[in-house]
C-alpha cells in the first residue's frame, strides 16, 4: 500500500533518520501530498544507512539536510534523480537499464534533493561514514587508501548496474521493506555485500568514471544559504525561552522579515513554527529516547503535563501515551 507523505511528514521521517536540520521547500505550498509512494530509512546495528524509495514526487521542490563525510552508494532502479553537494547539481538518470552512482562526501555539506513534478523515483542507498571506514582498516596502507578516496578530486562517479549488483540491490530493496523480517543479520549481509562490491569498483577506477556536475542555473540552485541559516538557527534557540525579538535579533532579521519568511514557506507565524518544532522534537524523546510524558513535557517547556498533552493531541491528532504506545506495539 503507497504511503502519501506530506512535506511535514517526508521532514519528520528525514529527521527521525538522524537529520536533524532537514529542511524541505515545495512550489506548491498548498498540496498536502509532497509524494506518494514509500520511503524507508534505517541505521542498521553494524552502522550502514539504509534508504530505499518508490515514489512519485508531485510537485517542484527541494530538501536541504547537512551530512558528514561518508560514500554514498546508489542504484537507480528507475527514474531520475536530481541533487547538488553544496552548489554543484548533478542529474542522474536510468533511462534503459538500472544505473549505479557513487557521491564521495569528502567532509561536512549541504546536500540537496530535488523534486520534480509527476517524476516516479525507484532507488536503493547505502551511506557508510568516513569514521565507520578509518575504524575498520586493518593496517596503514587501508587507511591511506581511505583518504586518498576522501581526498579525490572528483564527487560523483557513474557506471552501468551489473547483473550482480542488481540482484543485491533488489534483494536489499525487498528485504528492507519486510516487516516480517526476523533477522536483521540477514539485510547486514546484503548490505555489506553490496557494500564491498561497489567499493571495489570505486577503489579501481577511482581516477576515470567521474560525472562532471551541471552548468550552474539560476532557476534550479541550491536553496540560498541565508534561508536555509533560518532553518539551522531556529533549530538550535528552540529551547532558550526567547521572545520573538530575541529569536529575530540573533538570527539578524527583524520579526516582520522572520514572519513573512515562515508565512510565505510554511503557512505559519514564527510561534507557530517554533511551537510545532518543540513537538517534533518532543515526539522523536518519547518514541526514541522513552522517556516519560512528564520528562518531555518539562523539556518541551510546559509547566503542566496536561497542556502539553492538550498542545501535542491537538498537533498528532493522538496523545503522548497513544504515540508511544503505537511505537511499542511496532516491536
Amino acid at each position: 500500500m503507497n504511503t502519501r507523505l506530506s512535506k511535514v511528514e517526508l521532514s519528520r521521517k528525514i529527521k527521525d533518520a538522524g537529520y536533524e536540520d532537514a529542511f524541505i521547500e515545495a512550489k506548491d505550498i498548498a498540496s498536502k501530498e509532497l509524494i506518494t509512494g514509500k520511503v524507508y530509512f534505517k541505521k542498521l546495528p553494524s552502522g550502514i544507512d539504509v534508504h530505499c524509495v518508490n515514489m512519485t514526487e508531485h510537485t517542484e521542490g527541494y530538501s536541504n539536510s547537512q551530512i558528514d563525510a561518508c560514500i554514498s552508494i546508489n542504484v537507480l532502479l528507475a527514474g531520475k534523480v536530481s541533487f547538488a553537494l553544496e552548489h554543484q547539481r548533478y542529474d542522474i538518470q536510468a533511462q534503459s537499464s538500472p544505473v549505479l552512482f557513487i557521491n564521495i562526501i569528502n567532509s561536512q555539506q549541504i546536500f540537496t534533493r530535488f523534486f520534480t513534478q509527476q517524476q516516479q523515483v525507484k532507488k536503493v542507498n547505502l551511506s557508510i561514514t568516513k569514521q565507520w571506514l578509518l575504524t575498520r582498516c586493518g593496517s596503514m596502507a587501508d587507511r591511506l587508501h581511505i583518504e586518498k578516496i576522501f581526498a579525490s578530486a572528483q564527487s560523483v562517479f557513474q557506471w552501468p548496474c551489473t547483473e550482480k549488483q542488481l540482484t543485491l540491490a533488489a534483494e536489499l530493496y525487498q528485504k528492507s521493506l519486510d516487516e516480517t523480517l526476523n533477522f536483521q543479520w540477514e539485510l547486514e549481509q546484503l548490505a555489506l555485500q553490496f557494500f564491498c562490491d561497489s567499493f571495489t569498483l570505486l577503489s579501481d577506477n577511482l581516477d576515470r568514471d567521474a560525472i562532471p556536475p551541471k552548468e550552474p542555473d539560476v532557476n534550479n540552485s541550491p536553496i540560498p544559504v541565508s534561508q536555509f541559516d533560518f532553518e539551522a538557527k531556529i533549530e538550535s534557540l528552540l529551547f532558550e525561552s526567547l521572545s520573538l525579538k530575541q529569536i529575530a535579533d540573533k538570527l539578524g532579521a527583524s520579526v516582520s522579515t522572520l514572519q513573512r519568511y515562515f508565512k510565505s514557506h510554511h503557512q505559519l507565524t514564527l510561534k507557530e513554527y517554533i511551537r510545532n518544532q518543540i513537538l517534533e522534537h518532543a515526539r522523536r524523546r518519547l518514541i526514541f529516547d522513552n522517556q516519560s510524558v512528564g520528562e518531555v513535557a518539562y523539556h518541551s517547556g510546559y509547566n503542566h503535563v496536561s497542556n502539553f498533552s492538550s498542545a501535542f493531541k491537538k498537533y498528532f491528532s493522538m496523545t503522548p501515551i497513544e504515540m508511544q504506545n503505537q511505537y511499542r506495539n511496532l516491536d
